[in-house]
């Protein structure tokens, strides 16, 4: 009874010890380690089968003097036959012995006794015991051993065996008794254990069999846990990393993507965006995320709210919404966007969030009142011709009229005053017909060097007497030399037409501006940006691709413009002066989209306003300037 209850002991310290392990080859270790230490084996080698390749080879040994040919152990296991076979057909351990009739032995019948259930090998019979089978020579008969008297062999099923086998030969030697427990369990087979008593030279008895049984099934159920674990940790690693390349490619297109793009939750909170989108906007990515999404669209009501946040059922699953709103950029500033909303579906087709894909169409838009200002004008300019024709001759004809009535009175005669105010009036007349031709054919530009430092100081030569007349304090910030040694302030351009735009420009300032007033003239050079295309080419002859702008900022702090006007004063005919026409800036614009440049303004009612020229600076590449200066100075 004692030793049943130490077997017990030591079969609960195995399985706990073997359970709490994942790793195969450790599991194999402790299985070994523990029939050492409660079993009388002299040695023990454990087989373990490789499924992928169907190879079985030595793991783990004990008591064997030469590891070294063991280790190498290695054989096809397709291959195998004999005993290692029939056990991997059965199933069942197998003690193998030189049997040897006692005849002063108890007589007792032989029963068949195992002590595990096993019903892999025959569904059919549920009711199967596994067995421990014996294995005796050849030369030894059943029956003898059926009708023996003795009771040693009452436990085991009784087998003949063959009297060589070459593998167990080669793997255990010339022993004379030895056992084989299959390392298996309800689904697989996984090895082999043998083990044998080589140097007491004494059989194996029940109780050691039956306790290495019931560890060496406790190995194979921890076994077949373990690559179960493994096998399922290995397809979640290959998932994990099919998963983050798949996630690495997404981000890749997602990040390279010109277009703005934006995720939100069913809050309506930010939750990613990519590169285009923090460009875009002004911001970086932490500070967008979790930001509501309302904050950053402007309504045509000028409040910020998203028109999709209460309709995101009504938008069309495959192919969005799709809308221009302006968008607010992180320092105030409003672009005008085009923006596609997509609903985000989780695995229920339930709505979890939106998708916003936009894109910066300022340009666009700002091409298309282009476009759209240009077919007007260009309408506008066929008109005007024709009615300046019209008017001029008639105009010319009232004009000699009046002058040859006016000589039949004298200078104080009443009809005299009144023949001087109708030539008056026609004269104004005839002006306002050559501002309409002017903006309608306007002349030829003849580009050359144009210093714009020389063209201000012109202007304002022009309209000292203005100035003074107001007390108009002028400011002057005018640009050092470039990196070629000149003025930042030449330009290719008509040096009488940019007089003309600049003229115009101070005179509005001068107009808008009560007395006391300040106007500041500004020169600037600075990166080229997205204008206009160059109509002229550039006099120079080795003049390379336009790289800065000049800017010519004119500002005032007069009355300033009002919103609703900003996108109109170029339109011709409208002004807000008494006794404007309402063509000046019209013409400038067109003078100055001749030259390549834009015209910008920027106002604000009661402050003032500051009208800003850019004009394409042409430069001559290094290398020409190399050559120039070697030709300098082989001349001199």
């Amino acid at each position: 009874m004692e030793n049943v209850i130490n077997d017990l002991r030591a079969l609960y310290r195995s399985s706990r010890k073997m359970a709490g392990c994942h790793d195969v080859n450790a599991i194999l270790d402790f299985l070994v380690d523990d029939l050492i230490d409660n079993t009388g084996f002299d040695r023990i080698m454990v087989l373990r089968l490789d499924r992928a390749t169907r190879v079985l080879e030595a793991q783990v040994s004990y008591g064997y003097q030469n590891v070294t040919e063991y280790s190498n152990y290695r054989y096809c296991f397709d291959q195998v036959n004999g005993l290692l076979r029939k056990v991997y057909n059965d199933r069942e351990p197998l003690n193998v012995i030189d049997f040897v009739d006692d005849k002063n032995a108890d007589a007792s019948p032989v029963q068949k006794c195992g002590i595990l259930k096993d019903s892999f090998r025959n569904s059919k019979e549920p009711n199967r015991r596994a067995r421990i089978n014996l294995c005796v020579p050849e030369l030894s008969s059943a029956h003898q051993i059926y009708t023996s008297q003795s009771s040693q062999y009452q436990h085991y099923t009784i087998m003949h065996m063959n009297k060589y086998d070459k593998t167990i030969n080669h793997l255990l030697g010339d022993v004379p008794s030895f056992l084989i427990l299959p390392i298996c369990d309800e689904k697989s087979f996984y090895g082999y254990v043998l083990a044998d008593k080589s140097l007491s030279e004494q059989e194996i008895n029940y109780g050691e069999i039956r306790l290495a049984v019931s560890m060496v099934n406790h190995a194979a159920c921890s076994v077949g846990r373990a690559l179960g674990q493994k096998k399922m940790l290995d397809k979640i690693a290959a998932q994990l990393e099919e998963i983050q390349e798949l996630k690495s490619f997404y981000q890749s297109i997602i990040q390279n993507l010109r277009s703005g793009l934006i995720t939100v939750n069913q809050f309506m909170e930010i939750t990613e965006c990519n590169k285009a989108a923090e460009m875009l906007l002004g911001y970086h990515g932490e500070e967008l995320r979790g930001k509501p999404l309302d904050t950053l669209f402007v309504d045509k009501d000028g409040g910020n709210k998203c028109r999709y946040v209460d309709t995101a059922d009504e938008i069309d699953t495959c192919m969005g919404a799709l809308a221009e709103i302006p968008m607010l950029k992180k320092g105030g500033e409003i672009i005008a966007t085009e923006v596609c909303f997509s609903v985000i579906q989780d695995n229920n087709n339930d709505i979890s969030g939106l998708s916003c894909i936009f894109r910066d169409i300022s340009a666009r838009k700002t091409l298309e009142q282009n476009l759209a200002r240009v077919d007007k004008l260009a309408s506008l300019g066929e008109l005007a011709a024709g009615m300046a024709h019209e008017i001029k001759n008639p105009l010319a004809g009232i004009a000699g009229a009046m002058q040859i009535m006016a000589k039949n009175y004298h200078s104080e005669s009443p009809y005299h005053f009144v023949f001087s105010e109708v030539q008056e009036q026609v004269k104004k007349l005839d002006s306002f017909v050559n501002g309409l031709l002017q903006f309608a054919r306007p002349g030829q530009t003849h580009f050359s060097d144009v210093d714009i430092e020389e063209v201000l100081e012109k202007v304002l030569f022009l309209v000292m007497g203005q100035l003074d007349k107001k007390k108009i304090s002028v400011t002057k910030m005018y640009g050092e030399k470039s990196m070629y040694g000149e003025k930042a302030s030449m330009v290719q351009g008509d040096s009488g037409q940019l007089q003309q735009v600049l003229l115009n420009i101070v005179l509005n300032a001068i107009d808008a501006m009560e007395v006391g007033g300040a106007l500041t003239l500004q020169i600037q050079l600075t990166a080229a940006t997205a204008v206009a295309p160059v109509l002229q080419a550039c006099v120079k002859a080795r003049c390379f691709q336009k790289t800065a702008m000049l800017n010519i900022s004119i500002s005032d702090t007069g009355y300033g413009i009002e919103a609703d006007s900003l996108d109109k004063i170029f339109n011709p005919f409208h002004t807000t002066k008494c006794k404007g026409t309402g063509l000046g800036l019209s013409i400038s614009h067109r003078i100055i989209e001749q030259h390549g440049g834009v015209i910008l303004v920027k106002s604000t009612p009661g402050v003032g306003s500051t009208f800003t020229v850019s004009l394409p600076v042409c430069g001559i590449s290094a290398a020409s300037r190399r050559d120039d200066t070697l030709l300098q100075n082989k001349s001199v």
